[in-house]
């Protein structure tokens, strides 16, 4: 019995031994082939497809910045010439007026109460000094007797003239002799002559002469009698370019010739006048 035992456990180690080696045989031939062919599958796969381009990414488009486009000029409109009146009042009305003074406004352009009323400081100081008489408009208070009279009023020296009563403030208007204008010249390359050089032109005059149009010696020494005259009343002072031969001694500076005044403005002696720059 125990011999049968012992014979038993040989048969079944020798079968279990034997199953094993059976199992690992079997395992070899069948079941690691399909592992390798799973694994080398995806392997294969990804050997064999082709290789695909990312196309690169897109460049941003960048628009040209075109110039600014100028500006288109705009021209400005000539200001329109303010027409002359054409009604005129009785400037003798104001006191101060007769009939010389209102030829002479009414010549200007100066026709109306209403022009006078406007006047301002600088204005009233201008006029003036056109008119040969500095200070004498705001002394007689042109202005104000005008600013009434313009607006239908009257003044105790109004009601004199429309009496009769004043006899510097009757007859017509008349300017006197006005003279005429000279040729005159824009502002010239280099600007003008040294006009100081002149007697009785000091460095405010010759602002007034350039203001005019009136720069070189040449335009001076070409004046005629009636120009002097135009001159020396736009200037505000009648009769001076006459009396103190303006025209013979631009002549003579002209030609570059000097004269007993031109001198002593040169010399530095006449502290109204300038030395010629040079």
């Amino acid at each position: 019995m125990t011999m049968f035992i012992i014979q038993s456990l040989l048969l079944m180690a020798i079968a279990y031994i034997l199953g094993c080696i059976i199992g690992c045989i079997l395992h070899r031939f069948f079941v690691e082939p399909e592992k390798a062919a799973v694994v080398a599958a995806p392997v294969a796969a990804a050997a064999v497809a082709p290789k695909v381009k990312t196309p690169p990414a897109p460049k941003p488009v960048v628009k040209p910045v075109s110039a600014p486009k100028p500006k288109a000029k705009v021209s400005k409109p000539k200001p329109k010439p303010v027409p002359k009146p054409t009604q005129k009042d009785d400037l003798k009305r104001i006191k101060g007026i007769g009939p010389q003074n209102e030829g002479r406004l009414n010549n200007i352009g100066i026709m109306q109460f209403a022009q006078i009323a406007a006047w301002n400081a600088k204005e009233q100081r201008e006029m003036g000094e056109r008119l040969a008489f500095p200070g004498r408009i705001e002394r007689e208070e042109w202005v104000k007797q005008a600013k009434v009279l313009a607006k239908g009023g009257t003044t105790d020296f109004a009601k004199r003239v429309d009496k009769g009563e004043v006899g510097s403030s009757t007859g017509k208007a008349n300017a006197g002799d006005m003279g005429k204008k000279p040729r005159t010249m824009s502002e010239p390359a280099g600007g003008g002559d040294n006009l100081t050089l002149i007697d009785g032109v000091g460095n405010a005059l010759e602002k007034k002469l350039f203001a005019l149009g009136i720069y070189k010696f040449d335009q001076i020494a070409k004046w005629t009698k009636d120009n002097e005259t135009w001159i020396g009343n736009e200037l505000g002072f009648p009769g001076r370019p006459e009396r103190e031969n303006w025209v013979s001694e631009s002549k003579t500076l002209a030609k570059g010739g000097m004269t007993d005044h031109a001198k002593r403005v040169e010399r530095g002696e006449i502290t109204s006048s300038r030395k010629t720059k040079k």
